[in-house]
């Protein structure tokens, strides 16, 4: 399931894929607070423009990243925040995840995409049937119901500072890990 837009983006996300925040506006705060997102933007209540502390929360790797901070005219490509939630787990991988490696016997599927059904998959190599979030996707894709996508960021030309899970998992008492969604 393609839930966002974006091209490419870092995805930040509740390593319990079933969880989401009782109160949406709790998380919000908490990405405002943070000054990782600042103020909502267009008609969307979930989509945030950068805020001032964004670059604290977010290394940038290599010597000059080409990214845009605010909008420059009407369908110029930015660097956003926006929440996802979901009734249920939703999968998002896109043509550029890597095969995902079977928990059981740490064997690569290759054919995950044809295998991959209610969130599950069956390893062609062990026969075990797993969750799929139990494979190793190598941070190229994730399972959650809820997402914080960061967009316009390529893989690995961006990673969450460990402060900023760190502290998500102190106010939400989960841990929180991040993936690369690029279709």
């Amino acid at each position: 399931m393609n839930a966002f837009t974006s091209t490419a983006s870092l995805v930040i996300y509740p390593t319990d894929p079933d969880w989401i925040p009782e109160n949406p506006e709790v998380l919000i705060k908490k990405l405002q607070s943070s000054a990782l997102a600042g103020e909502s933007f267009n008609r969307n209540k979930n989509s945030f423009l950068v805020g001032d502390k964004f670059l604290d929360h977010i290394s940038f790797m290599g010597c000059s990243p080409n990214i845009k901070l605010e909008p420059e005219g009407n369908d110029e490509k930015f660097t956003f925040i926006r929440i996802t939630t979901t009734d249920r787990i939703t999968a998002l991988t896109g043509k550029h995840s890597f095969a995902p490696h079977c928990p059981q016997c740490k064997k690569p599927e290759k054919n995950w995409q044809a295998l991959l059904k209610n969130n599950q998959l069956v390893c062609s190599n062990c026969q075990a049937v797993s969750d799929a979030w139990q494979y190793n996707w190598r941070k190229s894709a994730g399972f959650a119901r809820c997402f914080i996508e960061i967009t316009d960021i390529y893989p690995k030309e961006a990673i969450p500072q460990p402060s900023l899970l760190v502290s998500l998992e102190r106010e939400f008492q989960i841990p929180w890990g991040y993936f690369f969604y690029h279709i």
